[in-house]
C-alpha cells in the first residue's frame, strides 16, 4: 500500500512492480486474480510483476500515462500520510496505473473526499469542539458513528455561529476602541487647558511682584527725595546726605 510518494527520480515501472509484489500475498490479490482464495488452485500462482508479459500487466507500461497518474497520485497519497489514514485503506502504487478507464477520476473521487476529512478536522480545532469526532480513517471509509456529511452540516451551522460571535465581538471592540480614542482626546484638552490656566496664573504671579517692586521702589525713591529736599532747606551739604543715609543703613 502507498506510505512513501512515488519517487519521480526513480524509474516509475520499478516501483510498480516493488508495489505489485508486494500486494500479491495478500487477500485482495487472491480477490482479483482468482474471485477469491476459495477459488484458488493449487496449480495456480500469482505471478511476480516481472513474469507478467507486457500485454498481460495490469498496470499501464506507456510513460506518458505514467508520468500523468504519477501526479494525480501523489496527491492522494500525500493526504494519506497527512491525515494518517490506515494503511490497510490506502490504494497499492501498481494501482494507480491500472489498466482501466475512469483510475484518475477514481484518484480524484479519494483525494476530494480526503480534502473534506481534512477540513473538517481543521474545523474541528479551530471550532474548539469538545465531542471527540470519529478518525479520519473512519470518516473516509464511511464505519464511524457519524458520516461527514452530518459533521459537515453540525460544522456549517457551527461556522455561522461563530462568525456571528466575532462580528459581534469586533464590533464591541471598535467601540471600545472609539470611546478610548474620545476619552484619551478629552483627556489631553484638558491636560491642555490646565497647562494654559497655569502658565496664566504664573503669569498673574509675575506681574504682581513685579509691580510691587515698582511700588516698592517707587515709595523708597519718593522718601529719598523729601529727605533730600528736607536737608536741602535745612542747609545740609552732600556730606551730611551721605552720613545721614549711611547711618539710616547700618
Amino acid at each position: 500500500m502507498a506510505t512513501t510518494l512515488i519517487d519521480t527520480r526513480k524509474s516509475i515501472m520499478t516501483q510498480i512492480h516493488a508495489s505489485w509484489n508486494q500486494f500479491r500475498t495478500t487477500e485482495a490479490a487472491y480477490e482479483l486474480m482468482f474471485g477469491g482464495r476459495q477459488y484458488y488452485e493449487n496449480t495456480q500462482r500469482i505471478p511476480f510483476a516481472e513474469e507478467f508479459k507486457k500485454s498481460d500487466a495490469p498496470w499501464t507500461t506507456k510513460q506518458s500515462v505514467l508520468e500523468r497518474n504519477t501526479v494525480h497520485a501523489n496527491k492522494l497519497i500525500r493526504l494519506y500520510i497527512t491525515l494518517n489514514i490506515d494503511v490497510a485503506y490506502r490504494v497499492p502504487i501498481w494501482q494507480f496505473f491500472e489498466i482501466a478507464n475512469g483510475v484518475v477520476g477514481r484518484i480524484k473521487d479519494e483525494t476530494k473526499l480526503l480534502k473534506r476529512v481534512q477540513k473538517v478536522l481543521k474545523l474541528e480545532q479551530e471550532l474548539e469542539v469538545h465531542e471527540p469526532l470519529p478518525s479520519a480513517t473512519s470518516l473516509f471509509t464511511h464505519t464511524g458513528n457519524l458520516s461527514l456529511e452530518e459533521i459537515e452540516d453540525d460544522f456549517k451551522v457551527k461556522v455561522k455561529e461563530a462568525r456571528k460571535l466575532a462580528a459581534k465581538e469586533a464590533k464591541a471592540q471598535q467601540k471600545a476602541i472609539a470611546q478610548a480614542k474620545r476619552r484619551n482626546a478629552a483627556l489631553r484638552r484638558a491636560k491642555k487647558e490646565q497647562k494654559r490656566k497655569d502658565a496664566a496664573k504664573e503669569k498673574k504671579k509675575a506681574l504682581k511682584r513685579t509691580t510691587d517692586w515698582i511700588q516698592a521702589n517707587k515709595h523708597g525713591k519718593t522718601n529719598v527725595l523729601k529727605m533730600l529736599k528736607t536737608m536741602e532747606k535745612d542747609g545740609y551739604t552732600i556730606k551730611d546726605v551721605i552720613e545721614e543715609l549711611e547711618r539710616q543703613l547700618d
